[in-house]
């Protein structure tokens, strides 16, 4: 450990890794995409890291913003080789949105025929659900929103005709993943959120929004460590808007992974770099990193 920084007064503490403060904590939230892998490979360090909490008991949650449901999430980790005894759990945004959708009155109130805009992956969130899915708009009462239908293109251009569209039909929109960006195979694109935050400013007016930065998802994530003191929980994550938000929001502290999504802005990885980005988004971690390691 270095020296201690200042970011609008709120002290940030460069680690070299997890060793350095596993013993303050208890319960690990940890992020998935941009800290544990990057959607094909799994970061150096990170298994070894868990294992080593593992040993330590200190349980690891996978908190995602995955527009997918747990069992999906295992998948994707076990393909990485993050097999399920590395860590205590898995809860993502996509879970919560099936949950929302398979409530009776929530359909009752929203309506039962909805639009999937999103990526193949993520279809699987529309399985299981009294939902009759349709393929026009002119029939949709809802949009469920996961993210670019098509590869991962760096902006959300292309969905303009389409959002306009849901704009004079002032069709409600629910995004499964607030992300803006996400990191996928070493490359950066778009996320759910972007896509939202592009019905927003187009005229969108009705969006409901699951996972990080809002606290529900943080709140369930600690359902099954009922009495702990938030001051022994920490949440590792690449991503201001989301993971430091959220914590920041939740009364938890945080370590900013700096070689996920905002890598680029981080790097070289210094005290000036960590207090401009910080600065930016109006919010700081308690702790910075550049990797997951132990």
């Amino acid at each position: 450990m270095t020296e201690t920084i200042h970011i609008n007064a709120v002290p940030v503490k460069p680690v070299t890794g997890i060793e350095a403060i596993s013993e303050s904590y208890d319960v690990l939230l940890v992020d998935a995409w941009g800290v544990l892998h990057d959607g094909s490979s799994c970061y150096a360090g990170v298994k070894e890291c868990l294992q080593q909490l593992l040993r330590c008991s200190k349980p690891v949650i996978v908190l995602s913003n995955a527009a997918r449901r747990h069992d999906a999430i295992e998948a994707e980790l076990s393909r990485v080789g993050i097999l399920p005894e590395l860590y205590h759990s898995i809860l993502s945004s996509g879970e919560l949105v099936w949950h929302w959708l398979n409530s009776a009155s929530n359909l009752n109130e929203l309506g039962n025929s909805g639009y999937y805009l999103g990526p193949e992956r993520s279809k699987s969130l529309c399985e299981g659900l009294a939902v009759d899915w349709v393929d026009s708009l002119n029939n949709a009462d809802f949009v469920l929103n996961t993210g670019a239908p098509v590869g991962n293109p760096r902006d959300a251009s292309e969905l303009v005709p389409l959002l306009e569209k849901m704009v004079r039909q002032q069709i409600p929109m629910l995004c499964a993943n607030p992300d803006q960006v996400a990191i996928r195979g070493g490359e950066m694109g778009i996320s759910a959120g972007a896509i939202a935050r592009l019905y927003r400013s187009l005229g969108g007016r009705r969006i409901m929004y699951y996972g990080k930065p809002h606290t529900d998802l943080f709140e369930q994530a600690l359902q099954a460590f009922q009495g702990i003191d938030k001051s022994r929980v920490l949440m590792v994550g690449d991503a201001f808007e989301t993971d430091i938000a959220g914590a920041t929001s939740f009364g938890i502290d945080s370590l900013l992974i700096a070689g996920g999504i905002h890598r680029q802005a981080l790097t070289p990885l210094s005290k000036e770099t960590v207090q401009r980005v910080a600065s930016f988004y109006s919010v700081n971690p308690t702790y910075y990193c550049q990797s997951f390691s132990w």
